[in-house]
């Protein structure tokens, strides 16, 4: 029956979840939100923050494992140095995650919409602490935050491994197998938990004085965020245009199929074999190009980046933090490391929107009210948005670093 469910897309069970949701809140069962109660004895929180529960509380430190584990494998698995073909693909990495960098922090500077609640408002401006914090101490924090420790520990047990492969070869190859497996266990517990947690965040927020307003208000990032991602991706494709040789046309069908596999999918790992495709018709062989779009699809997040940039922003800003020029790059940067630690998994990144927030001086509280309240539309919009880009970026970038070493033109497959 497990299987069955599994084979289920992700889209309809959040679809499901959320209609559920509505359902029961028009049938004025708040009961869903209220604390679970033996007469005067407290037994537990209520039936929705459980269901919220089930995503969030277990998500850091699976999270962290996977990040230790998968960061381990691939250093232990590499073999050789950077080597020119390398270099010049990551140069593109690099340069499209600058465009988003840009891109992100201008949106929002253009755009200072109010998207979230204020703590006042959640009824927790109790645990309200807005101080000023030094851009020093900003940065300390990035640095020596769990998830940046998480990956300095996953390039030591890197590094551990393949010191060990003299004594035990193949070990690298073992460590790759159960971290794969890992990922695999991973997708199964977002396939269950994320339904749960939208069902469970849209009850309380429905529920809640004011619930739809809260929502209409969170749609106001959806132009935002969906508008600075296509610029973002429009830049992208001329740029390869100029580089490739080839006419916008040609671009639009060489990328199109890979984008709406990554839509549909919400997973960078899934869209592998559609991003193999995309390169071949961009002209780098397909063979070639294999190393470098898979390591994109682990560590090439435009999409990503972008996003987190303008959740966490946004954040911020309904906080009541005075964000700076600053603090806005200071947080694209933060996010631009951050995502290339995220699993290409649906909604991973999620997780990372707290780490974020919280280092930059919110609330724990707010923090989690910020990231409950963003899967509502991640999972049916935003994810799917950023893992069209992160992908759309692996085949650019990919074909663009290979055609810069050979420099000969490339004809699109008949």
């Amino acid at each position: 029956m497990m299987t069955k469910y599994y084979n289920i897309p992700l889209l309809i069970l959040v679809l499901i979840a959320a209609v559920i949701a509505f359902v029961f809140w028009g049938m004025g069962l708040s009961g869903l939100t209220a604390p679970l109660q033996m007469g005067d004895i407290y037994l537990t929180k209520s039936i929705a923050g459980l269901a919220k529960d089930a995503l969030f509380v277990p998500l850091k430190p699976v999270m962290y494992a996977l990040i230790i584990l998968s960061i381990g494998a691939s250093i232990a698995m590499s073999r050789g140095g950077m080597g020119p073909k390398f270099v010049r693909v990551v140069g593109f990495f690099i340069g499209f995650s600058l465009i988003g960098v840009f891109v992100a922090v201008f949106a929002h500077m253009l755009f200072p919409i109010s998207v979230f609640d204020t703590p006042a408002q959640l009824g927790l401006s109790d645990t309200m602490s807005v101080e000023p914090i030094p851009f020093m101490q900003k940065i300390y924090g990035v640095i020596t935050s769990p998830l940046m420790i998480s990956i300095y520990a996953g390039i030591l047990l890197g590094r551990a491994l393949k010191s060990l492969e003299g004594q035990h070869p193949g070990i690298g190859q073992q460590a790759d197998i159960v971290s794969d497996m890992f990922i695999k266990g991973f997708i199964k517990f977002l396939w269950i938990t994320i339904p749960l947690a939208v069902f469970g965040s849209l009850t309380l927020a429905l529920n809640r004085p004011g619930g739809i307003e809260t929502l209409v208000k969170l749609s106001k990032i959806l132009p935002v965020y969906l508008g600075s991602m296509f610029v973002v991706w429009v830049l992208m494709v001329a740029i390869s245009s100029r580089i490739l040789g080839h006419g916008l046309g040609f671009m639009g069908r060489a990328l199109i199929p890979q984008a709406v596999v990554a839509m549909a999918t919400s997973s960078s790992m899934a869209t592998l074999p559609a991003t193999r495709v995309a390169c071949d018709q961009l002209g780098a062989n397909a063979d070639e190009a294999t190393p470098f779009y898979t390591v994109g699809a682990t560590i090439n997040m435009v999409g990503t980046l972008m996003g987190l940039t303008l959740i966490s922003l946004y954040g911020m800003q309904a906080y009541g933090l005075e964000v700076s020029i600053g603090d806005r790059f200071v947080v694209a940067f933060q996010s631009m490391v951050y995502a290339t630690s995220a699993a290409g998994v649906p909604s991973a990144s999620i997780v990372l929107i707290q780490e974020l927030l919280t280092s930059q001086g919110v609330s724990g509280d707010f923090a989690t009210y910020i990231t409950a309240i963003i899967i509502t539309i991640d999972t049916l919009i935003l994810d799917r948005m950023r893992t069209m880009l992160n992908t759309q970026s692996d085949s650019m970038s990919t074909a663009n670093g290979l055609k810069i070493y050979y420099k000969t033109p490339k004809t699109l497959a008949q």
